[in-house]
This record gives structure tokens, C-alpha cells and sequence, in this order.
């Protein structure tokens, strides 16, 4: 597959060279900004961080193979570097560059996905069943952002029949600058939600964000019905809107593994569980109808989705008597995605100690209080057989500080997460849900670094969840 030649890449990006290509070196093809991840022929952008400054990378690069790096302090490149290097004022706007004449090159169908909640777990139900049509790709990771969009588009085959991509976003604008460069054929709202309000500020500024990627779709939109009814009339669109109706779905069986549900008469199942991911595997069989594709087909590509790592992910840890089962739901956390866990969470049949520790929900700004005191009142010991009920964080301390019956644990340090994995005997049965930054998926290794040797390759352990930068 031919790269974006180097030419090309200068001229888009208003870069000059450090180190010009030779006449032989072939064209770089896909992009990585971690080393970790990189493969022969990427390209490499070393990007400056808060903890990490990707030139200290260049020489890894270099060794496996990089076939471009793109830098923005010429005096970090090491001397005799060997790899044709492009020194440019902004990565960050160099990629979205590079990925626009990308996306311009693509013949596949393009998938973008948006939403409050189940983004990730919605693109991988897609990329499931669509892979049973033809080629389907969809990037590892939740790559969403600013960097991590025009990253997953320049990584994207020019031989796949379908791509899909993720739109996030924390800030008004951000949507519609990511639809603009996607330019999705199809577009998929899995919810609209309480979340990102500290920057979005109420539902309706998630509405309109949220919308935004409609201006950008050119076929078809799959849309919660009602909730954006208003803010689609006001849109000038050139794609046709389907609403999904919530009655159109009825769950037929919830498992500690999986959920099955009818759809417009037709059984389907997937092998993630919850109610609400009925919903969002019910958006998957829209796209593939939308794509061609008839039910039976597009049951079986749902019953080889994989859930993607901390999205309700089950991981077993032996102990010396019964294991300790934890649902790792810590990706991320909103007053919606954190009711949606507790709900499959008090419907698991199980004669087991149930055990709930719940983080902050971060960044719903002035609303925090009252969401953080609203989801408290949901949530009370002996419903659905939970025994035991643990908050950490500030939000959620404030919020349950005069409730009796709950532990609490203000400091989100490593103390307390060993303090709490200490308290949770062999045989329970634990859910974690809590926002990215309060990195409640610490108690997972603990419990693993406590009950070792018993412990065994776990469901949800990576190494990419260890190894450092």
C-alpha cells in the first residue's frame, strides 16, 4: 500500500527537513505517536507531553524501522539520526493535515460514532458485524481526540470496504471539527448524556455538540429517537435521520457475560453484558442493514464482538479459596454510564458478596454536587444484594459524608486503593466504576499483587496497562 509521498507531506504540513528522504526511501505509511506501538514504515511524531517528550524516543524510532519522524525542536534529533525527519510548528495540526489528504484517498464506507456514552463498545459491536460483508478496520484504542482522530484515519487501509472512527469530545466546537475531517457516511449518536457539562454546560449543549456531526454526514444518521429532535430541525442536512426507538428493543436474557434482546423480531445476542448494551448492539445492526447486510448475517458478526479493556471488562483473580470477580467499568465515568453499571450490576444473580466502589464523576463542573448527591439516592445497600457500598473521591465524599452504612475514602491515593483491596475477602463480587482520572483500575493489580501466585493471565490485563511510555 502506497503512503502519502514525501513531497506531499512537506507541502502539507509547512514543514521543512531535518534529514531529506533519499530517492530509494519509500513512502511512510500510517502514523504512531508511541513507540510501544510502532511499526516499520509509520511515521513517528514526537510529540511533547506533560511527563513525556517524544524525542526522547527518536533513536527507538529509528531502530524499528520508522519511515518518517516528524519533530518540533530540531536540536533533540541525535546526531547521525538516519531516518528522513520533518521539523513542523504544530504537530498536532500536521497530522490533521496529512490525515485530510488520507481521508481524501479512502473508498472505503466511513463509519463516524459520537456520544455520551458507549462510543467504543459501539464502534467494536460495527466493526463486528460489518466485518462479515467485507474488510472492516477500526483503530485499537479509543483514539477520539484531537490527536487521536486524524492518528486513527491515517492508520486507516486504503483496501478496507470499511472504517469506523470516533468523534469525543469535552468542549463545544470539537465535534464538528472532528465530523469536518471524518466526513462520515454514516454517523451513529449512541446517547445523549450527562456528561462533559462542566465545558458543554446542560443537555442541551450536549445536544448541539453532539449533532454537530450531522452537518458533516453525507448518507444516513442513527440517532437516539426524540431527545434531538429539536436540534436536528434546525440543521441543513443532506443525510436521512432514523431515530432508534427504545420500544423497538426487548431484553430477553441478561448474563454475567452477555445480554440477548429482540430487534424489530429478530433475536440477536452479544458477548458484552448490560441492558444498556442491547442498545448500543442495536445501533450495530442499523449500520450493517444500512450496509446490506441481512440479520442472520449480522447475528453472527454481534456474537464475536469483543469488549473493549475496562468497559464492564470481567477479570477472575484466584485466591486460595473462592476468586475474586471484578467488572472493571473504570474507563470513565457520567451520572448516565454510572447508573447503566449499577443497573447490571444489582440484576447479577449471584449468591456472592456484592460489592460496590464507585470514583468521581470528573468534569461535570457546576453540576457535580448535585449529580454526585442525585446517583447516592439511587443507590442503597441490599438492593439488587449489594453488601457493601465504597466512595472515593471529594465529590462523592461531600456528597455521601452524612450517609450511614457507606465507607468512605476522600484521598484517591495509593493508600487508599491498598486499604480498600485489603478489605475485600475471597468470593466477592466487585464493580468498579469511577471517571478515567480517578484510576480506580489500580485495585485490579493490587488484589492481583495480593492473591499471587493463585493469579493467573486475567481477562483485561495487557501489558500495554503496564509497561511504562
Amino acid at each position: 500500500m502506497n503512503g502519502l509521498d514525501f513531497d506531499t507531506i512537506a507541502s502539507a504540513t509547512g514543514g521543512r527537513w531535518v534529514i531529506e528522504p533519499g530517492a530509494d526511501d519509500p513512502a511512510p505509511v500510517g502514523v504512531a505517536i508511541d513507540t510501544r506501538v510502532l511499526h516499520r514504515g509509520q511515521t513517528f511524531v514526537a510529540f511533547v507531553g506533560e511527563r513525556v517528550d517524544g524525542h526522547g524516543y527518536l533513536d527507538k524510532a529509528q531502530a524499528l524501522r520508522a519511515g518518517l519522524c516528524i519533530v518540533t525542536q530540531v536540536g533533540k534529533v541525535p546526531d547521525g539520526f538516519g531516518v528522513p525527519t520533518l521539523v513542523v510548528d504544530d504537530p498536532v495540526k500536521a497530522m490533521t493535515a496529512m490525515a485530510t489528504l488520507w481521508r481524501s484517498l479512502l473508498k472505503a464506507t466511513v463509519i463516524g460514532v459520537t456520544g455520551s456514552n458507549g462510543k467504543t463498545t459501539t464502534t467494536r459491536m460495527i466493526h463486528a458485524v460489518l466485518s462479515q460483508s467485507g474488510s472492516s478496520w477500526v483503530s485499537s484504542k479509543s483514539h477520539n481526540n484531537a490527536i487521536g482522530v486524524p492518528m486513527s484515519i491515517l492508520n486507516a487501509p486504503l483496501d478496507a470496504e470499511y472504517v469506523i472512527f470516533e468523534l469525543g469530545t469535552s468542549s463545544p466546537g470539537e465535534i464538528q471539527q472532528r465530523a469536518a475531517l471524518v466526513q462520515p457516511d454514516i454517523a451513529i449518536i449512541t446517547s445523549i448524556g450527562r456528561a462533559h457539562l462542566e465545558e458543554l454546560d446542560s443537555i442541551q449543549g450536549v445536544c448541539t455538540e453532539k449533532a454537530s456531526i450531522l452537518k458533516h454526514t453525507n448518507r444516513l444518521a442513527i440517532v437516539p429517537s426524540g431527545v434531538l429532535d429539536d436540534v436536528i430541525q434546525e440543521l441543513d442536512l443532506k443525510c436521512s435521520v432514523e431515530p432508534m426507538r427504545r420500544d423497538r428493543i426487548g431484553v430477553v436474557e441478561l448474563g454475567e457475560r452477555s445480554v440477548a434482546f429482540d430487534f424489530d423480531g429478530y433475536r440477536f445476542s452479544v458477548p458484552v453484558p448490560g441492558e444498556h448494551n442491547a442498545s448500543n448492539a442495536a445501533m450495530a445492526v442499523l449500520v450493517g442493514r444500512a450496509c446490506g447486510m441481512n440479520d442472520a448475517d449480522i447475528a453472527v458478526g454481534l456474537e464475536q464482538a469483543t469488549l473493549p479493556e475496562m468497559r464492564l471488562d470481567r477479570v477472575e483473580i484466584p485466591t486460595r479459596t473462592d476468586p475474586i470477580v471484578v467488572y472493571n467499568d473504570a474507563y470513565n465515568a457520567n451520572p448516565d454510564s454510572t447508573r447503566a453499571a449499577l443497573a447490571f450490576f444489582e440484576s447479577l444473580q449471584t449468591k456472592a458478596n456484592k460489592v460496590v466502589i464507585l470514583g468521581d464523576m470528573l468534569e461535570l463542573g457546576k453540576a457535580t454536587d448535585a449529580e454526585h448527591a442525585s446517583l447516592l439516592t439511587d443507590l442503597n445497600l441490599g438492593v439488587g444484594g449489594v453488601r457493601r457500598i465504597v466512595l472515593v473521591g471529594p465529590a462523592l465524599a461531600k456528597a455521601g459524608g452524612s450517609r450511614p452504612n457507606v465507607e468512605i475514602f476522600p484521598a484517591i491515593d495509593d493508600h487508599a486503593m491498598t486499604e480498600i483491596a485489603r478489605s475485600i475477602e475471597p468470593g466477592a463480587v466487585v464493580l468498579l466504576k469511577g471517571s478515567r482520572g480517578m484510576g480506580l483500575e489500580r485495585l485490579v493489580y493490587i488484589l492481583i499483587n495480593r492473591h499471587t501466585p493463585f493469579a493467573g493471565p486475567g481477562r483485561g490485563l495487557r501489558a500495554e496497562d503496564t509497561n511504562g511510555s
